[in-house]
């Protein structure tokens, strides 16, 4: 980089080696071809690296002086014209792909940065309306009426005015300005704030943002959520402040950047770095058939146990394909996860972990967690100018990465009920204020949440202790329960293991400090290993079903299905269930780096479709699908109607109302238990679907 005494040359000189760069290549005729699409097309695309290969001393003066710099590029755009033309004077030059030493982290940005040009990486948080902005004003002398150019600053909040009337000479204090809005230029303008990627943070930094102004062809474009590098000129803003004295002005300044060109990201995973030998170290384990097993024995090593979630969160770490059908269906590719467990079965840490380990990993509980901020807002506030303007939540910035929901039956419903397109359609739909927009959240999202009663107890079925709803839980692809049962064998095997965990720990803390993790000696993958594993796969794999994978994935669903052909069976499987086990067996040979599911990859999937079936939705030793996608088995049901064909009969032969008693003997008369009848009594009480019209008197309220 040219250090920042050296002299800038002369306007002509600069716009004379910009046309000598215009004119290599393609350039010229790309000139040229945007002008004749004036004003549909304005702007023309130059890659540093081009700029740099042909002039290095202009394109380091870039760097350092980018306002003098574009302004005479923009020039030598114009004398490349075969004629003059007034609209060419609407031409602008964006430079996009700066070197590594322009690019900075938001949160590196100094005062040695100012006024140069750079490139900076994040997330795109808030979005404001686009509006015009005035780059020319006209105004009015009070005193002889004369007109008044002004041009305007990009970056300034407050209108300049004329310091005196050129005509008559009055300064401003001798005379008024009165603005010509009809007469003005005007430019469109919008301010969006970047957010620094959530990969780039380190422990538990808060993230930072920066404020970019977006003008012309730059503006409507953008929505939260983008992940983009905006290159641009940054600038410093003075804080001022009101008072009764006046605007105080503040030694302290806030920091703009001036877009000049917007470059999008893909959604793959090319934030990780990954050098040729860190390649070939992946590529090592292609066709290893016991790869599945070791990256599951990675995951958060020092939770001992849990190997069948385990095994399914590492199944969503990569994650099926995602397919657009002819119509337009979209097919998402994520896999959903739900753990509902006891407390102290190290679920927030086993979240935690992969969190870390996911690339683009966003972690949040739910006591801490609203509809706006998982989703998106609008929000009005002094960065838009009072103006309402979209701001994006958790789901809609993990978008291509993986959303972490820890204590999800803390959320309240209204909250809860917001992620339920996320999950399925995985879009953010918002109508607030006067914006409509939908914003993406293609994100897998792995929660956790406890039974409805603190711990699961014996005496109830598993989907009565999930307090959540079931179309919430009909939208996870896998659902496990874990109960923390006391086993005197297994007991000993994990006091063992943790009590082992801690002595390496205190080791390994008195011989290396603190800054060491444990146990990852364990793990045949360490962390960063295992998030460059992942990256990779996402990145370079999209697998295939083989025929023999299809036939095992419709032997094994037209199997279970077949129970649901007996008289009186419940549904044990639906087509959702299907779904879930074509995303699960693609991730499995995504893990395995293999183009093609093979059946080793259907099996797999099978097996874990199969194992979170039997743990919450087994009724009466039956798979009951009925349990997760309503909440009420098939027996429940029948039953149901059964007592109320009870209740409407005692309704009849009385005065209108039954007691408990009278209804519990009935339905044992007709096979259903005291204790069962019970318990579904208080349930329609709890729903209203009962009153008690006096003491131990009971009616239908719906007759």
């Amino acid at each position: 980089m040219v250090a920042a005494a050296r002299t800038l040359p002369a306007l002509p000189e600069l716009v004379g080696r910009w046309v000598a760069v215009l004119e290599e290549g393609e350039l010229r005729s790309r000139v040229l071809e945007i002008a004749d699409r004036i004003p549909e097309e304005q702007s023309l695309d130059v890659k540093f690296s081009l700029l740099e290969h042909a002039d290095i001393a202009l394109a380091d003066l870039l760097l350092e002086r980018p306002d003098e710099v574009l302004t005479s590029g923009m020039r030598a755009m114009r004398e490349l014209l075969p004629v003059s033309m007034p609209e060419a004077e609407s031409l602008r030059l964006r430079v996009f792909g700066l070197p590594a030493t322009a690019r900075r982290l938001i949160r590196e940005i100094r005062e040695s940065d100012l006024n140069r040009f750079l490139a900076i990486d994040g997330i795109v948080r808030k979005v404001t309306e686009v509006r015009p902005q005035i780059r020319v004003a006209m105004f009015s002398c009070l005193a002889c009426r004369a007109e008044v150019e002004e041009p305007q600053e990009d970056n300034s909040p407050v209108m300049r005015e004329p310091l005196e009337c050129p005509h008559c000479g009055k300064p401003a204090g001798r005379t008024r300005f009165r603005l010509l809005p009809e007469k003005s230029t005007y430019v469109d303008s919008q301010r969006i704030e970047i957010q620094e990627n959530p990969e780039s943070l380190k422990g538990g930094a808060h993230p930072q943002g920066l404020a970019v102004l977006l003008t012309e062809d730059l503006t409507g474009n953008v929505i939260p959520g983008n992940r983009l590098i905006v290159t641009g000129t940054l600038k410093s803003l003075q804080r001022a402040s009101a008072s009764r004295t006046g605007v105080v002005r503040s030694t302290t300044f806030d920091l703009m950047l001036l877009g000049n060109s917007l470059e999008y990201k893909q959604r793959e995973y090319d934030e990780i770095a990954i050098s040729e030998e860190e390649e070939r170290a992946i590529l090592k384990f292609k066709g290893d058939p016991q790869v599945v097993d070791k990256i599951v024995l990675s995951l958060a090593p020092t939770i001992k146990g849990m190997e069948e979630e385990k095994e399914a969160i590492a199944l969503q770490l990569f994650g099926g394909v995602e397919k657009h059908q002819p119509d337009g269906i979209r097919i998402r590719g994520d896999i959903h996860v739900l753990l509902v467990g006891d407390p102290g079965t190290a679920k927030s840490q086993l979240l935690r972990y992969v969190a870390q380990v996911a690339p683009r990993g966003l972690y949040t509980s739910g006591k801490g967690a609203t509809a706006a901020g998982l989703t998106a807002a609008a929000v009005k506030d002094d960065f838009g100018g009072g103006r309402w303007m979209l701001e994006a939540g958790m789901l809609v910035l993990a978008d291509g990465g993986m959303a972490v929901v820890d204590e999800l039956d803390k959320m309240t419903p209204e909250d809860r009920s917001a992620m339920h397109e996320a999950l399925e359609q995985q879009t953010v739909s918002i109508a607030k204020a006067g914006i409509t927009a939908t914003l993406n959240a293609r994100c897998p999202v792995l929660a956790a949440a406890n039974p409805k009663w603190g711990r699961f107890t014996p005496d109830r079925t598993i989907s009565e202790q999930i307090d959540l709803p079931p179309t919430l839980l009909s939208r996870f692809d896998v659902i496990y329960s874990i109960q923390d049962k006391p086993d005197q064998a297994k007991d000993r095997i994990l006091a063992n293991r943790i009590l082992l965990s801690h002595q390496e720990g205190e080791a390994r803390e008195a011989r290396f400090g603190a800054s060491t993790p444990t146990g990852a000696s364990s793990a045949p993958f360490p962390p960063e290993f295992l998030q460059q594993y992942v990256a990779y796969a996402k990145r370079a794999v999209r697998p295939v079903l083989s025929n023999e994978a299809l036939e095992a994935l419709e032997d094994y669903y037209v199997k279970v299905r077949k129970q649901g052909e007996e008289p009186d069976a419940p549904v044990p499987i639906t087509a959702r269930q299907l779904e879930a086990l074509v995303r699960l067996s693609e991730a499995a040979a995504k893990a395995r780096l293999s183009p093609v599911v093979g059946i080793e990859d259907a099996q797999r999937a099978t097996r874990v479709v199969d194992s979170f079936l039997r743990r919450v939705s087994t009724a009466e030793g039956k798979l009951d699908i009925d349990v997760v996608t309503t909440g009420v088995s098939h027996s429940q049901r029948e039953r149901m109607e059964v007592l109320y064909e009870i209740m409407r009969a005692l309704q009849d032969q009385k005065d209108g109302t039954f007691s408990l008693d009278e209804l519990k003997a009935q339905a044992d008369r007709q096979g259903v238990p005291p204790a069962r009848t019970e318990a579904l009594f208080h349930a329609l009480r709890n729903q209203g679907e009962v009153m008690e019209s006096r003491p131990g008197h009971w009616q239908l309220v719906r007759f």
